[in-house]
């Protein structure tokens, strides 16, 4: 009996201890677990908008302006998402490209490596948002190309859209518009009934040439309500900042922050081509943003690649935007044993240091390497690199703490 006893008391000591032994993060790089979110996870419990999903000016689909009708058949209207009841994000330069969804400024393309513009057609992080009160909606699509099939990447992710239905940060999934090998696609919607915010995730890999929606038309369409955040948030890196090997866009981890956030994105992520150039910084500076986030140490991947840019990069974006915070972040597919990868990140680490002791108070630091369960971080990768899902789910939670903070500073 006494023995048992001890034991009781035991158990009881430990768990005392391991409660009163909690670590405490470390100055800007990490923060704390509030209550709210040890019960609903790291992003807090959803929650909707605050404003009244019915206001604003609503019109019947077949009102719309004649200019922006794609063409009516079958008892549905399609509309041009350019139509001015539907708002694209994603594309800063929207207006001055022509109404082309393309991610740089196409008037300067002969500044950018052809690697960069090129990709700069891909649609990463673009999305058009509207409120309506149709039940079912139909998606036509034509991309630039045909979906041509990378092995290690769900065609899902590299040409397909999700659908997701709310407002605020309480959006779900309702489906995902699987895409064709041929460049153009459709999908069919189905919606609850009343009036919904819908949000659809463009591709990560492919660039949408022509897009309309089809609404009943007698359904109801309005301009979205805003988010949270008027100005986006800003991503640069390499082909995982881009969105791979996401099983679909709504999985990528920078369209996990933006509805966890309820804030607009702008993904300047290039496949293989991410080395700093300062023509890419330069555009970034020239953005209305929220917030940065840069990581391109995947691409420039040892410190003779990374270190002659990496500082000048965030001298560039913070001397334009001097109030924003700016989050570094080093690679997230770490290998301890990698003497570029353990150098790449201290040299970040270190210029993250720099620029505080320079007197910049609105810069941090999240670690990549602990984003993965170090016992088996090729769980959360399809290659090595590459993040999965889990992968991508796991960058997001890592760095949302850090960015939620640093935007209510």
């Amino acid at each position: 009996m006494k023995r048992i006893l001890f034991a009781v008391i035991l158990v009881f000591a430990l768990l005392a201890s391991s409660c009163a032994t909690r670590p405490e993060p470390q100055d800007n790089t990490s923060s704390t677990v509030s209550e709210e979110q040890e019960q609903t996870g790291v992003f807090g419990k959803p929650a909707p908008s605050p404003l009244d999903i019915n206001s604003g000016e609503f019109k019947k689909a077949s009102e719309i302006d004649s200019n922006y009708i794609v063409k009516s058949e079958n008892g549905y209207t399609y509309i041009s998402i350019f139509a001015p009841e539907i708002d694209i994000s994603g594309f800063p330069y929207l207006e001055e490209n022509g109404n082309q969804l393309y991610r740089l400024k196409i008037a300067d393309q002969s500044k950018y490596t052809d690697m960069n513009k090129n990709l700069a057609w891909n649609t990463a992080g673009g999305q058009v948002r509207f409120r309506t009160n149709a039940t079912n909606l139909k998606i036509d699509v034509t991309l630039h190309y045909s979906y041509a099939g990378m092995k290690h990447f769900a065609p899902s992710g590299i040409s397909g859209m999700d659908v997701y239905v709310g407002t605020g940060t309480a959006r779900k999934y309702v489906t995902t518009i699987l895409p064709t090998q041929e460049p153009k696609y459709s999908g069919d919607v189905v919606l609850e009934a009343g009036t919904k915010e819908v949000l659809i995730n463009l591709p990560l890999y492919a660039g949408v040439k022509e897009m309309s929606i089809g609404l009943p038309s007698d359904a109801t369409i309005a301009q979205p309500l805003p988010r949270a955040y008027d100005k986006p948030i800003v991503f640069y890196g390499s082909s995982i900042t881009q969105g791979g090997c996401a099983s679909r866009p709504g999985t990528a981890y920078f369209n996990i922050l933006s509805r966890a956030l309820d804030a607009g994105v702008v993904n300047l992520g290039f496949s293989g081509s991410a080395f700093g150039e300062t023509a890419i910084a330069e555009y970034i500076a020239l953005i209305e943003m929220s917030a940065f986030v840069f990581d391109y140490d995947y691409n420039a991947d040892t410190p003779e690649k990374l270190g002659p840019t990496h500082y000048p990069f965030y001298e560039i974006v913070r001397n334009a935007h001097p109030d924003i915070p700016i989050i570094f972040v080093s690679r997230c597919s770490y290998n301890p044993k990698d003497p570029n990868a353990v150098q790449c990140r201290k040299l970040i680490m270190n210029n993250y240091e720099k620029a505080k002791a320079a007197g910049d108070d609105n810069v941090y630091f999240v670690d990549g390497s602990l984003f993965f369960d170090p016992d088996n971080p090729n769980d959360y990768t399809v290659d090595g690199l590459h993040p999965t899902d889990l992968g991508f789910r796991a960058m997001a939670e890592g760095i949302f703490p850090v960015l939620k903070a640093a935007l209510e500073k």
